[in-house]
């Protein structure tokens, strides 16, 4: 594994600590634009707090190459596409769960913001290639 892979995970597992990271990231996410807040009118929060805990995992997986994730990841880009998810939307998402981190990791610094990105990144870029039909 790498340091970045080691220290994003650490900081999950700190962040899932708190009962109330999941609903922080929702309620961070659905603020930051009534585009994003209309596409979650009807949806079951439960069930989308255990679709992000899952999510998150494959993405970490994929950023340390497990490969098996890459379907997972290909299956949310088609949700994804099917929902009209755009690419700025994923930047938000991105600051979201940052925020989130921020808030709920005791640990939290700078440093580990960045690597949150770039452990993210892969994950979404392989996403956004799905939605837009290119993988």
């Amino acid at each position: 594994m790498n340091a970045i892979y080691d220290n994003v995970v650490a900081s999950y597992h700190r962040c899932r600590q708190s009962e109330t990271f999941f609903d922080t990231f929702n309620e961070t996410f659905l603020r930051k634009s009534p585009e994003i807040a209309s596409k979650f009118v009807h949806t079951d929060f439960a069930r989308q707090k255990l679709m992000i805990k899952q999510s998150l995992l494959e993405m970490l997986n994929y950023y340390c190459g497990i490969e098996s994730s890459r379907q997972e990841i290909e299956q949310l880009g088609k949700l994804h596409r099917q929902l009209e998810v755009r690419p700025k939307h994923y930047e938000l998402w991105l600051d979201s769960l940052c925020q989130a981190v921020a808030k709920h990791d005791p640990e939290y610094r700078v440093e580990l913001r960045e690597q949150w990105r770039e452990a993210m990144r892969p994950g979404i870029a392989l996403m956004l290639s799905v939605s837009e039909g290119v993988a």
